[in-house]
């Protein structure tokens, strides 16, 4: 666990091996692709029964469409969701990538993908609100640095990674249960004020995709920092045992 700790501190580090990394390279290449063969069809305005086959809710699921809790990833609504969700996964990926290997940054991806979709299907106002984006894992890769190099600043905002980890977690669930449309006492009141001032455009952004993708990563983070049971751990713990035995025997 030690030598995991020691190596987790090294996520919350720049941004030097943007131009060694492959994973995430991979990924961005994959997410900016599909949406340009998108655009070159028109759009989500000329593909909506693909978005529809693709994309996730909770009407298609309860149809069965359980390929839809990843595939909803591969699409985005426009060039610039795809464009930022790209951008963050790159920079976070290529950190983890690089202190903690393909392996562990594919399993975050995955993990938060799926986490993210949990997250919509739980929050979601309407049976028939569609997601789509990778942003679910953007969050989640956000959560597990900030989990493994809690100490860390994060840039821009300049505080350490362990606030910025709760705060993202805490705004997205309650941004999540404001949502007017969800009807809760309390929440969606706030909900409602915040839309009648101009922020109406929040709950066009699925915060509860981004709960549950940063929910995900902050628990395969604490995961990766348990106490590891090793070979070594086992045999002093055998002499100990023995030990107190032969006293006991002794006495």
């Amino acid at each position: 666990m030690n030598r995991l700790v020691a190596r987790a501190h090294g996520v919350g580090r720049g941004f030097g091996q943007l131009g060694r990394a492959r994973l995430p390279w991979l990924i961005v290449l994959v997410i900016l692709g599909i949406q340009a063969a998108v655009e070159s069809y028109g759009g989500h305005a000329r593909l909506g029964p693909l978005f529809r086959l693709l994309g996730l809710s909770q009407e298609t699921i309860g149809m069965g469409w359980l390929w839809q809790i990843g595939t909803y990833a591969l699409l985005h609504g426009n060039w610039l969701h795809a464009g930022l969700n790209a951008f963050c996964l790159l920079l976070l990926g290529t950190r983890v990538e690089h202190v903690l290997g393909r392996r562990i940054l594919l399993r975050a991806v995955f993990l938060a993908i799926l986490g993210g979709a949990a997250g919509h299907l739980l929050f979601a106002s309407r049976y028939d609100v569609t997601l789509v984006g990778i942003s679910g894992a953007a969050y989640g890769l956000l959560l597990l640095v900030t989990t493994l190099s809690p100490e860390s600043t994060m840039w821009p905002l300049m505080v350490s990674g362990r606030w910025v980890g709760i705060g993202l977690l805490a705004a997205s669930a309650l941004l999540a249960l404001m949502d007017p449309a969800l009807g809760l006492p309390l929440f969606s009141n706030g909900g409602r004020y915040l839309a009648e001032h101009g922020l109406e455009s929040w709950w066009a952004l699925s915060h509860g995709c981004h709960f549950g993708g940063g929910l995900a990563g902050w628990l395969y983070g604490r995961w990766l920092l348990r106490p590891r049971v090793t070979l070594e751990k086992l045999r002093r713990e055998r002499e100990r045992r023995e030990g107190l035995g032969r006293r006991s025997t002794e006495s």
